[in-house]
């Protein structure tokens, strides 16, 4: 036999191997292996493609792939690197100026912009005042400017007439519709009016001592653009910003950013359902073969001979697995591709090598990872066990073998997230929920034996049944409860991260905002508004005062907002280095709680002050401290009688420090509102403010649609890539059940051989199947909710809430699901009858 083996075991592989797949035996196995490559092929190609689309459209919000902004002009240094690295290049230069028409004067923000700008996105403008048939344009001709239409209505001038700018004069040719990277400009600003940079000097604006601000705009190859970002950023100082859309500070920045920590969670657990596939198969494939092996050594098969057998058998089955799977992933993402074309083209973004190679990788990883324990078990299999049977051995320790699944799924969330941290906290976390749920499985399962004991026949052989196989059913319910804890945790997530983007946008969001509105004004504009529908938030006095001392204690240490933009003059009380907007109010605003102290009576007449929680915390302010402000000439002292929790989110007015109306009762104000003006009503609205020239307008439409674009546009990805996600559950779910196929024929024999009826097993085979999903169920959600807590606080920055609805779903779903899926894969075997069974099982 020993000369025979040397010589046939190829043949003998390959025999094995095509009568398997022409039986189907190696349908779990196949099909472990095709979810994995499928799925992290299909989930990195299409989350990689779906990233490139909105940062493609994101940096159209930039109008340029990276932006540099600086107070100075760039050096001739970093202008020969520009050009040694072939970018495309455009300036804009920003400044605040008067612009004069006969009698009528306005203060405006000034762009003004190179030939080339923009380099992304589209700079529409029409050439009618009522902002019809806009098309995308580059910079105005040189004695030419763009303004917004505000500058009409409040100047009383049209399109043709001249405006004075500086010593120069210049025609309107048009209104500016949108400016692509308009959301990052400030939000309290100034209308806008459009120049060619040719004209900068005939204007003679800057002169020494000018504010100006110069944003120098590239785009170009992203592994240029990284490299030259590495070379520039050591040269800026700290008046200079290297400016992508993802390090901005904008929303939709932020929102990008979100929306691409999603997608990366996404597609680590499809890695992760994808690998308990390949596991729990593997496991299957060592178990059924073992018969196999024990015969083949009963006629004299080395083990030498079985492991080349085997080896060969599982490589080839893994290689057309693997491209299989490489196929299907690439039909399910032109699916995905199809899918969201209506919400989000990806014809712009190629598709590279990236989810190739990581999905071989993640095949071949989990086809030999996964099998080396299974197979050596196969390959160890005594001659002898052909009579003592194939019981499976549990052993406490951990053996090379068990630990290198361990060190392959870690490598596989590594190779993926590219994050040591994370990979190890998702890998640790993993370990200890499954210990814990081994534990609180076989609890579950005991106290079910002890409830069916009180129940009809079928649940009390049901819930035997859970008991006699807790440990098998224990790894099963593992498998289960990651799965379904996956699933939760998906959907849970995609609800919380869209409600967080629908908060920024909510029914009612002002789209304009008024300021310098006098006290007289405001009766007049209030009653505007509301013959004309609009919706308002009030109108808010408001003091420009500085924070100048903490309790006695002078503030010379500034706060710019940012942890790394403090500046330390001298030893003192950290401050807020800028003037605040300060208002009063008698009502707490809606949205907005307090979190110590309590909100003042409106009859009480004591100065008093409430702070906004988050400033609160950066400058060290406790109830009780006394604040002293700086209005003019004016200084005042407030207690501190209230800490507010602000959701800034909802974008609703809301002031860092809020006072009683008793504190500034002798200080001179203007008004501040926000409203949300239809698009019909802007013209009437712009006609009517025309009468007060000192109110100032802010229009931020433009910037609520690119944000709400973005918003629908990855709301449709995620459900997409949850479809994925769901779909590789599912796979894993099914593969777990098949598992234990064979011990449920046995036992169904034996019970059928005994004159059990066939209503009571189907009934049985039932319930501990639904049983099993539900215990599943419950222990998924308690896990999907500790998970949700650390990904809130400690990932997304979201405030944690509690998902009850969504344990009430996770029950529900795993019960019917295991249910479902049990008894369609045992309905062939309770049809059999008991003589077919015995054959089947001998």
């Amino acid at each position: 036999m020993s000369k025979l083996t040397s010589s046939t075991w190829f043949q003998q592989s390959i025999r094995l191997l095509h009568h398997e797949l022409r039986k189907g035996e190696l349908t779990i196995v196949f099909l472990a292996i095709v979810l994995a490559v499928a799925t992290v092929f299909s989930l990195t190609g299409f989350s990689d493609q779906v990233k490139q689309a909105l940062t493609t459209n994101s940096v159209n919000t930039l109008a340029a792939d990276r932006v540099l902004k600086t107070s100075t002009v760039i050096t001739d240094e970093i202008l020969a690197e520009t050009k040694r690295y072939g970018f495309n290049f455009a300036k804009k230069v920003q400044l605040k100026s008067m612009v004069f028409s006969t009698d009528n004067m306005l203060l405006t923000d000034l762009d003004i912009v190179t030939s080339d700008y923009p380099l992304k996105g589209d700079l529409l403008v029409s050439r009618t005042s009522d902002l019809q048939n806009a098309i995308s344009v580059k910079s105005p001709k040189v004695g030419e400017v763009w303004v917004d239409q505000a500058v009409l209505g409040r100047m009383e001038i049209k399109i043709g007439d001249k405006v004075d700018i500086g010593v120069a004069s210049f025609t309107i040719a048009g209104v500016v519709v949108s400016i692509p990277d308009r959301s990052f400009a400030s939000v309290f600003s100034n209308p806008t009016i459009i120049m060619n940079n040719d004209d900068l000097d005939k204007t003679e604006l800057i002169q020494p001592g000018s504010r100006v601000s110069y944003r120098y705009l590239f785009s170009g190859d992203n592994d240029d653009l990284i490299a030259f970002g590495k070379w520039i950023k050591p040269k800026l100082n700290e008046a200079q910003d290297w400016i992508d859309v993802k390090s901005s500070q904008s929303r939709i920045g932020r929102t990008l950013n979100t929306a691409e920590k999603f997608l990366s969670l996404a597609s680590m657990l499809g890695i992760v359902l994808a690998a308990i596939a390949v596991a729990v198969a593997s496991r299957r494939y060592g178990q059924r073969h073992k018969p196999t092996v024990a015969v083949f050594k009963a006629l004299g098969a080395t083990n030498k001979h079985i492991q080349k057998v085997y080896v060969l058998h599982w490589s080839l089955l893994s290689v057309i697995s693997i491209l299989t799977g490489l196929v299907v992933g690439y039909g399910l993402l032109q699916l995905g591709a199809y899918g969201i074309e209506k919400y989000l083209s990806l014809s712009s973004s190629t598709l590279t090598l990236r989810p190739f190679t990581i999905a071989v990788v993640t095949g071949l990883i989990c086809a030999i990872a996964f099998a080396i324990h299974p197979i050596s078990k196969l390959i160890a299999t005594s001659p002898i066990a052909v009579i003592k049977g194939f019981e499976e051995k549990s052993s406490s320790k951990l053996n090379i073998y068990q630990a290198i699944p361990l060190m392959a799924l870690f490598l596989l969330l590594y190779i993926f997230s590219n994050d040591l941290v994370m990979s190890a906290s998702l890998l640790f976390g993993g370990l200890v929920v499954s210990v814990v749920l081994l534990f609180i499985g076989k609890f579950l399962m005991g106290l079910g034996r002890t409830a069916g004991t009180k129940a009809g026949k079928s649940l009390h052989l049901a819930f035997a049944n859970l008991k006699r196989r807790a440990n098998e059913n224990s790894v099963q319910l593992v498998s289960f409860t990651l799965a379904i804890k996956l699933l939760l945790l998906i959907t849970v997530m995609k609800s919380s991260i869209l409600n967080e983007w629908q908060l920024q946008m909510p029914e009612g969001t002002p789209n304009h905002y008024l300021i310098n509105i006098t006290n007289d004004e405001v009766p007049k504009i209030a009653k505007f508004a509301e013959e004309n529908n609009i919706v308002t938030q009030g109108f808010f006095q408001v003091f420009r005062g500085r924070l100048s001392a903490i309790n006695g204690e002078a503030t010379v240490k500034v706060d710019k907002g940012s942890e790394n933009d403090d500046e330390q003059t001298s030893e003192g009380r950290r401050g807020v280095g800028r003037e605040l907007s300060l208002t009063w109010q008698e009502e707490l605003s809606p949205l907005t709680q307090v979190v110590q102290g309590q909100w003042w009576d409106v009859s009480d007449t004591n100065p008093q002050v409430s702070v906004e929680e988050s400033i609160a915390e950066k400058l060290d302010i406790h109830l009780g401290d006394q604040l002293t402000f700086t209005i003019g000439s004016d200084e005042f002292t407030v207690p501190v009688t209230s800490i507010r929790d602000v959701n800034w989110q909802s974008r609703q007015l809301n002031f860092y420090m809020i006072f009683n109306k008793a504190t500034f009762s002798d200080i001179d104000s203007t008004s501040l509102s926000a409203w949300r003006v239809a698009e019909e009503t802007k013209p009437l609205m712009f006609d009517f403010l025309s009468q007060y020239p000192s109110i100032s307008v802010i229009d931020i439409d433009a910037i609520m649609k690119q944000l709400t674009t973005m918003v629908d546009q990855m709301s449709i990805a995620i459900e997409l890539i949850l479809i994925l996600v769901v779909l590789a559950g599912s796979l894993v779910l099914i593969a777990q059940v098949q598992a234990s196929m064979e011990e449920r024929e046995r036992e169904l024999a034996i019970l059928r051989t005994l004159g059990a009826k066939g209503s009571l097993l189907r009934n049985s085979v039932l319930f501990e199947f639904v049983a099993l999903g539900a215990i599943a169920g419950l222990m998924a959600s308690i896990a999907m909710e500790i998970a949700v807590f650390f990904l809130q606080t400690q990932v997304f920055d979201m405030k944690f809430s509690l998902h009850l609805e969504f344990w009430l779903i996770g029950i529900t779903a795993g019960a019917a699901f295991v249910g479902v899926i049990g008894m369609l894969s045992c309905w062939r075997l309770l049809s059999l009858s008991s003589v077919t069974l015995i054959r089947r099982t001998m």
